[in-house]
């Protein structure tokens, strides 16, 4: 199994039910399962996601940051845990500016990309639906 994971770092007020690259990166394969996670989760939304990284056998993450101010909150828990399996991350995606989550993501080095650009993101998502 993989996992496409999308950690919202948004204001509540400005976040949509829609999801897109979460939707396009299910729909690339049936192995591949989506689910995201925002800042204000519940802990034990936070846990069941832990718990879909540890299955997983490849992670790509996606992180959208609209407000640099927001805090890391529940998403914290889920950057500990891919920094431990870091070997598990295919590919981590910061789309947006929050510096926080860019020195969380620095670790991933050649894996990691501040991409701005949703046809880029699109264009990582389709290599990571077709390796392994």
């Amino acid at each position: 199994m993989r996992l496409f994971l999308q950690l919202n770092l948004v204001d509540w007020k400005e976040s949509s039910y829609q999801k897109p690259l979460l939707a396009f990166a299910s729909s690339l394969a049936d192995d591949i399962i989506g689910t995201d996670l925002d800042s204000q989760s519940e802990s034990f939304i936070a846990d069941m996601v832990v718990r879909l990284i540890n299955e997983a056998q490849h992670v790509f993450v996606v992180v959208v940051a609209h407000n640099a101010d927001i805090a890391l909150g529940s998403t914290l828990k889920i950057f500990n845990r891919l920094l431990a399996d870091h070997h598990k991350v295919h590919t981590a995606v910061l789309l947006g500016k929050h510096a926080t989550t860019e020195k969380m993501l620095q670790p991933f080095q050649e894996k990691f990309y501040n991409q701005n650009d949703d046809e880029g993101i699109r264009d990582l998502i389709k290599q990571f639906a077709v390796s392994v």
